[in-house]
């Protein structure tokens, strides 16, 4: 934790209306604690090293700003699919807001997920900037080779597509150096022009290429994406299958299922 913490209070933290030195109110401040304790970190860090390491520094508490020096998590939550589902929004609106570098537990903080669970936020934390399995000290314990081999093997195919993808996230992060463009990106930020692409919170684009559309709900046979733009063509992922734009489109799902088009051109 690295925001004002105050556990017996009613927010967990110190009263809004708490006046700081130079009669500043806790509300105006409460969050610039977090980013400076995180600049200062990376300050530290850069300066053992003598700027020969570029430090890597993860926050919860974070700032207009806070992108420069640290990535971010969304904080403690929950094993539940409902909890995996508001991941997705929840970082498409950080992305958007100008923090590039975030991502949420995979399997949730609290408690415990069930294999199928664990399996699709596996696949989704795979497509989403910052990727960790993170738990409660009270949860059970849950390594993927801990499970039954399906399981093991749809996790361990996730972690393999992450890692194939390093050189893509890479270039990403750097295109963001330059441009403020985000690695992952709501759908409209790259078809503007489609108004359809507005009403899509559940799936993304990471750049401006891959279409992701992971599972989020329990027991699914099959999977619905968009494929937005005019005149585009979008091939499947698994099978290389060219579709044209725009329109929705039925792809049948097993455990391993990651729903994905790449984008023509």
């Amino acid at each position: 934790m690295n925001e004002p913490s105050v556990f017996s209070g009613p927010e967990v933290t110190m009263e809004k209306d708490l006046v700081h030195h130079g009669g500043l109110e806790h509300r105006e401040v409460h969050n610039l604690y977090g980013f400076y304790q995180h600049q200062a970190t990376y300050a530290g860090q850069l300066s053992r090293t003598n700027g020969e390491f570029r430090p890597f520094v993860l926050t919860r508490a974070f700032f207009a700003g806070s992108q420069r020096t640290a990535a971010v998590w969304t904080g403690d939550n929950k094993a539940e699919w409902s909890h995996l589902k508001a991941t997705i929004p929840m970082l498409l609106s950080l992305s958007t807001a100008g923090i590039p570098h975030v991502g949420a537990d995979v399997g949730g903080f609290f408690g415990n997920p069930d294999e199928e669970l664990l399996v699709r936020w596996y696949q989704a934390g795979a497509f989403q900037p910052f990727f960790r399995a993170h738990a409660h000290l009270d949860s059970n314990r849950r390594e993927p080779w801990l499970f039954n081999e399906t399981t093991t093997d749809a996790i361990r195919d996730a972690i393999k597509r992450r890692y194939q993808m390093l050189p893509y996230w890479y270039t990403l992060f750097y295109e963001h150096t330059l441009t403020g463009k985000p690695p992952m990106r709501p759908f409209w930020m790259e078809f503007s022009d489609d108004e359809a692409s507005y009403d899509e919170d559940r799936q993304w684009m990471v750049g401006n290429a891959l279409l992701v559309k992971p599972i989020v709900e329990p027991n699914a046979v099959q999977a619905s994406l968009y494929l937005a733009g005019k005149k585009e063509i979008w091939y499947d992922w698994e099978t290389s299958k060219p579709r044209p734009s725009p329109g929705a489109v039925q792809n049948p799902a097993t455990l391993k299922t990651i729903p994905m088009y790449q984008r023509g051109g």
